[in-house]
This record gives C-alpha cells, sequence and structure tokens, in this order.
C-alpha cells in the first residue's frame, strides 16, 4: 500500500500502532499468565537484579517479534516518511498507557518502577521496523 494521501497514511500508522498495543497487551497477559521462563530461572538461581534484566532483555526480544508484522505493515507505507509514521504508532499507545505519570506530581516518584516498560512502550516498534527495513532490503537485493 504505496500512499500518495499523506493524511490517509498517517491515519493507518495511527491505526495500526494502537491495534499493535492492543496486540501486544492481549498477548502478554498469556506470556505472564503461562510462561515458565520465570521460574526456571529462579531454579537456575538468578534472581534479583541479573532476574530482571534478563528478564527484560527475553521481552524485549519477544515483544519485537511480536511487532514485527505491524513494522511490516508501516514499511508498506511512504518509507521516505516512516520515522513519521513511527511517531504516529507509538505515541497514542504510549499516552494511554502512560496518561497517569502527566497527570500530576504524586506519581513521578516512583516513575522509576516504569522505566523498563517505558522504554518498551517507546523502542519496541520502532526496533521491529528497523528489523523489517532490513529484511525487505536483503529480499529485494
Amino acid at each position: 500500500m504505496k500512499s500518495d494521501n499523506f493524511p490517509l497514511a498517517l491515519v493507518a500508522a495511527t491505526v495500526v500502532g494502537i491495534a499493535q498495543v492492543l496486540l501486544l497487551l492481549y498477548c502478554w497477559n498469556f506470556i505472564a499468565a503461562y510462561s515458565p521462563l520465570p521460574r526456571w530461572l529462579i531454579s537456575l538461581g538468578v534472581t534479583g537484579m541479573s532476574l530482571r534484566a534478563l528478564a527484560f532483555a527475553l521481552d524485549s526480544i519477544v515483544s519485537v517479534a511480536l511487532c514485527l508484522p505491524a513494522a511490516f505493515l508501516l514499511c508498506q507505507l511512504r518509507p521516505r516518511k516512516l520515522l513519521i509514521y513511527l511517531i504516529a504508532a507509538v505515541v497514542p499507545g504510549f499516552i494511554w498507557q502512560y496518561l497517569f505519570l502527566f497527570q500530576g506530581p504524586a506519581s513521578l516518584p516512583e516513575v522509576g518502577l516504569f522505566i523498563p516498560g517505558i522504554l518498551s512502550a517507546l523502542f519496541v516498534l520502532p526496533a521491529a521496523t528497523f528489523f523489517a527495513t532490513r529484511m525487505s532490503r536483503s529480499a529485494h537485493a
């Protein structure tokens, strides 16, 4: 869908981003409930900050894999304006998930607890788009 209509493509990117956020939330409910990974890592003796870092890294890889279909859709829009489409896709979901951080100073002392989620919300779809563009270029070469 190489669209020459920029407003339509921008709306399409926003819809793709919102759908992607909903899909990730849906999938992560099941992954969190049924994944044996945390218990397996703890049984291997991984605890504390190393457990959190490993879980964050593995969760990021899974999230990037789950974002690949949306990334391929974004790449089908005008690739020259991909950064604008990524912003349109990421910002609505980020605001929806982290609106409470903008509502007042009461939530600011605990903002450190949300940094992994904030990083994931901001950078998972762009990372998937980076891989999608690289895969598309290598397939067309």
